[in-house]
């Protein structure tokens, strides 16, 4: 059987490759086509054990995967990897239709990168005239593609056709970056066998190519119980909000159905980056809801001085639990290592719904940044997925990484310093600490993070 799908995908190749104008081209040896079925659902990363390549692993062997003729389509907000590089270059060798899009602070003359400079130059060329639409390119958007500011930060892999499988969606935190794999926590969820969704996305990454400004940003796709989000925050009937507008709707007693913890309303949250004036705003809900009873983790990278300091106010029910995922290795007082993930995950009231199961994540940050941004990611109400980003939050929660350099604490109170060069929305003078009576230089601590 296995040997006949085999058959069955080589026939496939076959038929791409005449649609593509390419027989009589040979592909190189090195361009084979691999036979991996990517399987739908979530993906966690720990680069801190062997699971640190389940992600970058699951695009690449993707990637390997299309046959000829078919089509694949990113949007990363950065591409910085060989083994990402060179099989997409394989693919392109293939007939595989290749298009990338990533911002171009990422690539550019102050910021090199010979990936994205390689696949640039290398997609266009081909033997034999293509089709159109199966043209291979690699492009770079200044600031949001879609919309009047921000930047390009989705992180969208579409791909036609992957082994067997037709219409594979996925999306998450992970850029396709070694850096998404060695050194940060991220997550990605795949679709498969979505003809509409994968339609929807590919005229949203059609609109991204343009760089310009569209008429409607903000769009959403549904099915079932997934609701699929494109950022910017903008355009027709939007008002507050999006995270606030979630948060809004959700009470912390009367959990039932075996939802929450003892009735409470439970929330689990893994977020990069929250800071500045939304941030504040969002930490000022969590915290009243903390209070009245909500039972709230959260995990994260960065956090403004006055949301840190309003999520550690002892009065109340005392400080919210919280966990900084960060690891300097090296004992320099940088971090090396850092939590990326962006997503909630919410079991008990919500919505009037007192047995909700809901979770969101994608790769929005909650900073005003993220609004202007192209963004992608989604809310959902499968039980089984919320259970899978509650049981993972808890797990980095209990096991936070160990720190061999003092400085790397949570509880220094010199952890957020020096981030407004990270483009902070508004200015926090708490983030910039007291000069030192001592002559050493300052260190930052995030000089390593890529928030986004």
């Amino acid at each position: 059987m296995k040997y006949l799908k085999h058959l069955g995908l080589v026939g496939a190749m076959l038929v791409g490759l005449l649609a593509g104008g390419l027989v009589g081209a040979a592909a190189p040896a090195n361009a084979a086509l691999q036979y991996y079925t990517p399987t739908a659902g979530v993906r966690f990363n720990n680069p801190l054990t062997t699971d640190r390549r389940v992600i970058i692993d699951h695009l690449i062997k993707s990637i390997n995967s299309v046959p000829g003729g078919q089509k694949i389509r990113i949007a990363s907000w950065n591409l910085r990897s060989g083994a990402i590089t060179k099989a997409l270059l394989n693919a392109h060798h293939r007939g595989v239709s290749v298009r990338l899009i990533m911002d171009y602070d990422n690539a550019n003359p102050d910021n090199p990168n010979d990936n994205f400079d390689t696949l640039h130059t290398q997609l266009p060329i081909t033997k034999h005239p293509r089709q159109p639409d199966m043209t291979s390119w690699a492009i770079r958007c200044h600031g949001a593609c879609r919309g009047k500011g921000g930047i390009a930060h989705t992180k969208m892999f579409l791909f036609s056709q992957v082994g067997t499988a037709h219409n594979v969606v996925m999306f998450g935190s992970a850029n396709a970056t070694d850096l998404a794999a060695g050194y940060q926590w991220n997550d990605l969820y795949t679709f498969t066998e979505m003809p509409k969704m994968w339609a929807k996305s590919e005229a949203i990454f059609d609109e991204m190519k343009l760089d310009t400004p569209v008429a409607q940003p903000f769009q959403t796709y549904t099915v079932g119980p997934f609701m699929v989000e494109w950022y910017p925050w903008e355009g027709a009937n939007l008002t507050g909000d999006p995270v606030l507008n979630e948060l809004n709707k959700v009470r912390c007693a009367g959990a039932t159905g075996g939802t929450g913890i003892q009735g409470h309303t439970s929330i689990r949250i893994a977020m990069t980056a929250m800071h500045g004036s939304r941030g504040l705003a969002i930490a000022q809900r969590l915290r009243t809801m903390w209070d009245r009873g909500c039972n709230i983790r959260l995990v994260y990278t960065l956090l403004g001085n006055k949301t840190r300091d309003l999520f550690r106010q002892k009065t109340g029910r005392g400080p919210l639990p919280m966990k900084q995922i960060v690891q300097d290795f090296d004992g320099d007082g940088v971090y090396d290592r850092y939590l990326h993930m962006k997503a909630m995950a919410i079991s008990g009231v919500y919505a009037g719904d007192t047995s909700t199961n809901v979770t969101w994540m994608g790769s929005s940050n909650w900073t005003a940044l993220s609004l202007n941004s192209d963004e992608m990611g989604m809310r959902t109400f499968k039980a089984p997925i919320r259970e899978r980003y509650t049981k993972w939050i808890d797990y980095l929660y209990f096991h936070p990484p160990k720190n061999p350099s003092a400085t790397t604490t949570t509880s220094s109170s010199s952890l957020d310093r020096t981030v407004a060069a990270r483009r902070m929305d508004v200015p926090d003078s708490s983030l910039t600490p007291p000069a030192p009576t001592a002559a050493p230089a300052p260190v930052n601590p995030y000089a390593k993070v890529e928030l986004n």
